[in-house]
């Protein structure tokens, strides 16, 4: 568990504890987050990092119970800290009325392709007005003035003239800047990024992310922020959560991670960043293999053979459970310690 009992309720805004997100195929069942750990800390921002495949977008469907079908939830818990209170994200009916309040109000998200997430057939301004309406206490003229507003402050220019454009009439950065407009417009206490800057040009790149940091200092809101590319981390992260096959194999300050990493996927990610500095014409650093499918996988850790400190009989047999290498740093490998976490 990545938290401390009793100081939970004032330090920690979510928990998710060995959750398992399971996809019942023809083929097996599919592990998409096989027992992950995630803490999110108020007014901080995690970083979630790892390969393409590796079960980051799904725990985020997880906390808002959205996992497309034939997904579910087959155990864990996501604790959502109201106050003193604490409730259980997964075991409300992904259809009900609590967990519809909660999505949009309390936990928004940006997702990874804003023109597949936006109504096509909706202006901008109808939708951005559709979820004030549905989840503040205003009426339409004040919805109006409220979507306005909010897509001034994320930088989208002549707001009132943009909500009345369509979504294929905006470029990719003003799509994505009026998808942060719609999350923001219910000031939500978590916000989840899910690969917000991928589908855009470098320049844009950069302008989302300070914009990203900026309103998350502003509203004073935590953020997920899920990424494959550890420059952004660097840049936007207080922690950071290493994900493989579905499980989380580092965990600690962002500071510590890029400084002294622990897992060798880990020190691997690192190592194929290019860098400032280095000798031209050579070759980056890179992992050998690819993610496997995380259906029927063999006994022991799934990093086994793409490891090259992989040790045969003991690697290849059992599975690591997380350890605390430092305070603070967790790590999943049997070449750290020995004594899992209580």
């Amino acid at each position: 568990m990545i938290g401390v009992k009793g100081k939970l309720s004032a330090e920690v805004l979510l928990e998710v504890k060995d959750l398992k997100t399971y996809f019942h195929l023809d083929e097996g069942v599919l592990k998409a987050v096989d027992g992950a750990n995630l803490t999110v800390k108020r007014r901080k921002v995690l970083g979630l990092v790892g390969e393409s495949g590796c079960g980051k977008s799904v725990a985020a469907q997880s906390i808002l119970r959205i996992v497309p079908s034939p997904g579910r939830i087959v155990g864990g818990r996501i604790l959502f800290y109201r106050g003193e209170d604490a409730l259980d994200l997964a075991t409300l009916d992904p259809f009900g009325d609590e967990i519809r309040n909660i999505r949009g109000r309390e936990i928004a998200m940006v997702f990874q392709e804003p023109m597949t997430a936006f109504s096509p057939i909706h202006t901008i301004g109808f939708q951005i007005m559709e979820a004030i309406l549905l989840h503040r206490d205003a009426n339409k003229k004040e919805a109006k003035n409220i979507a306005i507003e909010m897509l001034h402050k994320v930088g989208v220019p002549n707001p009132a003239q943009r909500m009345n454009e369509y979504p294929h009439q905006l470029s990719g950065g003003l799509r994505q800047r009026a998808m942060i407009a719609m999350a923001l417009s219910c000031h939500p206490a978590l916000l989840i990024a899910d690969e917000p800057t991928t589908a855009l040009d470098v320049t844009v790149q950069g302008q989302i992310l300070r914009l990203m940091k900026e309103l998350q200092e502003e509203f004073g809101m935590s953020l997920i922020f899920i990424t494959h590319n550890l420059g952004v981390i660097a840049e936007i992260s207080d922690e950071v959560a290493v994900m493989y096959l579905g499980k989380i194999v580092e965990y600690g300050d962002v500071m510590e991670i890029f400084c002294n990493p622990l897992h060798p996927y880990t020190a691997k990610l690192l190592r194929s960043v290019p860098t400032v500095g280095r000798q031209i014409k050579t070759r980056l650093d890179s992992i050998p293999g690819s993610v496997p499918l995380p259906i029927n996988l063999p006994p022991g850790c799934g990093f086994y053979e793409r490891c090259s400190e992989a040790k045969p009989g003991l690697c290849n047999c059992e599975d690591p459970p997380l350890f605390e290498a430092r305070p603070g740093h967790l790590v999943r490998c049997f070449r750290v310690g020995s004594s899992p976490l209580p």
